[in-house]
């Protein structure tokens, strides 16, 4: 599967609007972003073409970017505009690579597919959140060394979070019986639960009245999305980008939301934005090092195929969707689980 053809998110729009370069990478391709003096979001090759210096080291200037070296500056679409020192005119021909970006759902998003500042036809339009309206919401970001397919199958798996989030999400001593399904979506996979209580951790009993409904999806080309629902309509849903920087590295920028209500935003983000840093960090620990154990046991030449089970709800159907191949699903077949 061509990652490279879909669009991808590389900052927030608050990071973007800070006044100067921003360095980013996809799939690793060093990338600068900045806005032009119409506020516009740009996007360039990193690397100014005169020695090679990072652009995203530079300053903003009228809306182009200075390199720092020797001060030669250049517009969005790559162009050199003026080189200090020099007499006469710069040439009108771009001198470096750019890139499509567009501004969706709070997001900077870029697309490498074409090095130039309009996207294929076939691009497929930015994945959005499952709810967009009526809803308060804030990012949190982070990078964590893994593939998409971990980090997808980490954020959407149930098991491991009596042990992982022990007492924060759920408590290995209080775990109940739980009916789920797994069906496909036109562009994913969603596992959904039913007769499913409130979690026995500690984040369900603060944000959580009732539960009457939770899903969990994975959408390509790398969204993984959690969302619960009580009486009133939507508790929470939490939405992560999984961005390939890289090989083996992610920029994730997750999405929490909330429906409005009697709380005031600041404070809901406020509560939320301690309990998610530690639901981060302890699930960014234990991808980490079980990527360097599998990247570890690989180069000793004892690589092994993963070992699924039927709790695996996901996982497989993950790696599937990203390989390009076909998912092996009896839709809404039902296990019943201790959850």
């Amino acid at each position: 599967m061509d990652l490279k053809r879909y669009w991808w998110p590389l900052a927030t729009q608050t990071e973007l609007d800070a006044g100067k370069p921003l360095a980013r990478s996809l799939h690793g391709v060093p990338l600068v972003l900045f806005r032009d003096a119409a506020n516009h979001a740009a996007a360039l090759l990193d690397r100014c073409p005169h020695r090679h210096a990072p652009l995203s080291r530079g300053k903003i200037r009228q809306g182009e970017l200075q390199c720092p070296y020797h001060g030669w500056r250049f517009a969005t679409d790559g162009r050199c505009t003026a080189v200090p020192g020099m007499d006469h005119e710069t040439g009108a021909k771009p001198l470096i690579p750019s890139f499509a970006t567009r501004i969706e759902h709070g997001l900077v998003w870029a697309c490498t597919h074409t090095h130039n500042a309009n996207p294929d036809a076939t691009t497929p339009e930015p994945v959005a959140p499952a709810v967009l309206e009526d809803v308060d919401w804030f990012f949190m970001t982070d990078t964590v060394q893994c593939g998409i397919a971990e980090a997808a199958e980490n954020f959407l798996d149930g098991f491991h979070t009596h042990f992982v989030h022990a007492g924060w999400i759920r408590r290995d001593s209080k775990r109940q019986t739980v009916k789920a399904s797994v069906h496909r979506l036109a562009d994913g996979v969603e596992a959904r639960y039913h007769d499913e209580g409130l979690q026995s951790g500690l984040i369900s009993s603060l944000l959580e009245g009732d539960r009457q409904a939770s899903m969990g999806r994975f959408r390509l080309p790398g969204i993984a999305e959690i969302e619960y629902r009580g009486r009133r309509g939507l508790n929470l849903l939490v939405t992560a980008w999984l961005t390939p920087e890289c090989e083996g590295r992610l920029r994730i920028h997750a999405r929490i939301a909330t429906r409005r209500g009697l709380a005031p935003a600041w404070l809901k983000r406020a509560l939320l934005r301690r309990l998610f840093a530690v639901i981060l960090r302890q699930d960014k620990t234990i991808l980490e090092r079980t990527h360097a154990n599998i990247e570890q046991c690989e180069k000793a030449g004892l690589d092994a195929p993963l070992l699924d089970s039927r709790l695996d709800l996901l996982g497989p159907s993950i790696r599937s969707l990203l390989l390009g191949q076909p998912l092996k699903l009896q839709n809404d077949e039902a296990i019943y689980c201790r959850l």
